[in-house]
């Protein structure tokens, strides 16, 4: 009873051999006469050939004639967004896996396995679809604006002189493409199509009627930002000022070469406070509320008896004492700089 057993087994083995070698023939049209002839050419650099059967199953064969049956295995795979599929594939490598099933890979696709690695039963295998892309915009170009300042306008007037136009560039961006999605997109190129046009501005310098009773050359750099508010000055230069007292003022002379209660010697620019109220060394820029009279930029460096005798709240330094009497008693807005 065995013995019949195997020599069924034996049969069936015979049959499937056959079987192949037939379908092999079929295919390829390869006569044995004809492999054996190729056999007695040469037998270096065979390459082994892949004939895959339609239930996954694989014959290998080589030039030398010999037979192989791959087994076929299921293996699970992505593509892109797409959900996870199962495949019956020749159990050989990853790279053998995907063109069995006709799964071709663009240039920047990445694989989540090496492609030389051996799938086996369940295997996954995931494929990222990986483009670049190209796309251009047209955008406007903003024009730039230059401020020319001009004794022709008042103090906080402005006035067109040459009108602006916007000008046009080209922005290239290249977009990465990751499974149908844009992840990252840069400027790979920018290119200028219209030039703009520069914009004139005139800014009024002139002050309204102010005069000064002695020219005051006290100069220093002030800032134009920060601080409680702004105000411009003599030349329309915008300053900023952090505090504001506001009061009557009276004016001084002395003799030449006094010193003042810091140590300095009196000269225009200088004037005496309350320092209390303006501290010594207080950068600070005197004119009437009206602006029509102007004593400029001046140092807190003297205080005077008036602090406790009055409500004066500046002193103002003049060479002469005419002077002092043209000035008399006014009020003034004292801006303390920043």
């Amino acid at each position: 009873m065995a013995n019949t057993e195997n020599q069924h087994s034996a049969v069936k083995i015979i049959t499937a051999v056959a079987a192949a070698a037939i379908v092999w023939t079929s295919v390829f049209s390869v006569s044995a006469q004809a492999i054996s002839d190729e056999n007695s050419h040469t037998n270096n650099n065979v390459s082994d050939e892949l004939l895959v059967l339609p239930n996954g199953d694989a014959i290998v064969s080589n030039k030398t004639a010999d037979i192989d049956i791959v087994p076929a295995v299921k293996v699970n795979i992505k593509v892109g967004a797409n959900a996870y599929k199962k495949y019956d594939v020749p159990k050989s490598t990853v790279k053998d896996a995907l063109e069995h099933v006709n799964i071709k890979l663009g240039e920047y696709d990445t694989v989540d396995k090496s492609l030389k690695s051996q799938v086996q039963e369940n295997t996954s295998i995931k494929v990222t679809r990986v483009a670049f892309k190209k796309v251009s915009k047209t955008k406007k170009v903003m024009y730039k604006i230059k401020k020319k300042k001009t004794a022709s306008l008042l103090v906080g007037k402005k006035k067109v002189l040459v009108k602006g136009k916007k000008g046009k560039k080209k922005v290239t961006y290249t977009q990465k493409i990751v499974n149908g999605k844009v992840v990252k997109t840069i400027v790979s190129g920018t290119k200028i199509v219209k030039k703009s046009k520069k914009k004139v501005v005139l800014v009024g310098t002139r002050r309204k009627n102010y005069r000064m009773l002695v020219n005051n050359p006290t100069k220093f750099k002030t800032k134009s930002k920060g601080g409680i508010g702004t105000f411009y000055d003599h030349n329309g230069k915008k300053v900023a000022y952090k505090k504001i007292v506001t009061g009557p003022a009276t004016a001084y002379s002395a003799q030449v070469g006094a010193y003042t209660a810091v140590g300095s010697r009196v000269k225009i620019g200088g004037v005496a406070v309350n320092p209390r109220q303006i501290p010594y060394g207080s950068k600070v820029y005197i004119e009437t509320p009206d602006k029509k009279l102007v004593y400029g930029y001046a140092v807190a460096n003297d205080t005077g008896g008036f602090v406790y005798t009055s409500s004066t709240v500046c002193d103002l330094f003049y060479p002469l004492e005419s002077t002092c009497n043209t000035w008399g008693r006014r009020t003034v807005n004292i801006y303390v700089l920043k």
